[in-house]
């Protein structure tokens, strides 16, 4: 058989509704400023992507041009010849969402100067094709960078409004539920006890008088 609800029971209910609430509060917060990042963020990458496109179409001119005169060898040497690309990575954080960013440590004129060295590869679409390479170059990690960021971010922002509908449509009205019917059983239970004793007074008096 359970134990009677208490007012120790109802007080710790409402610390608890009050505890979520603020929790509520922070998880608002964090959900519109990770909203706000990803606005942001989303624009800049149209933007990104939208020089990207045309950096891409840029380059396929040339290596349309290499692979049309020079042959497939021309571009098999190419790929044999580039040297193994380094990176490094970085942790950031916004509002508790951490992701990665990349950076090359080679620089781009090693790689371009190494097949420009090669005579085989001297011909004006080769030129070509290296330099709209190395002027993608940065671009490519910015566009990399920037996608990397806001799969992160909405990676967050999902796992935030679980959180928050879960406290606001689950766990916050179960507490509030739990709150009204120990408060009713409390208030019934008071009632019924000030019944009695005004009973028991007026039974009193009564035998007094009498």
């Amino acid at each position: 058989m359970s134990a009677p609800p208490t007012r120790e029971q109802l007080l710790a209910l409402k610390q608890q509704m009050e505890t979520i609430s603020g929790g509520m509060s922070l998880l608002e917060k964090k959900r519109d400023a990770l909203l706000q990042a990803l606005e942001k963020d989303r624009r800049a990458f149209r933007e990104l992507s939208r020089r990207f496109q045309e950096a891409c179409e840029r380059i396929a001119f040339p290596f349309t041009l290499v692979r049309l005169f020079e042959g497939e060898a021309t571009l098999t040497l190419i790929r044999s010849s580039s040297r193994p690309l380094r990176l490094s990575s970085s942790r950031h954080s916004l509002m508790g969402c951490s992701y990665p960013q990349f950076a090359r440590t080679q620089q781009p004129s090693d790689q371009e100067e190494l097949l420009l060295a090669d005579p085989a590869l001297s011909s004006l679409h080769m030129d070509d094709l290296l330099s709209e390479l190395s002027a993608a170059d940065t671009l490519l990690w910015d566009y990399i960078n920037m996608k990397v960021r806001i799969d992160a971010l909405e990676r967050e922002l999902a796992k935030t409004m679980r959180k928050l509908n879960n406290l606001e449509y689950v766990i916050y009205p179960s507490l509030q539920s739990e709150y009204k019917r120990i408060r009713d059983i409390l208030q019934e239970r008071e009632r019924q006890e000030r019944f009695t004793l005004k009973k028991f007074k007026r039974k009193r008096a009564g035998q007094q008088t009498g």
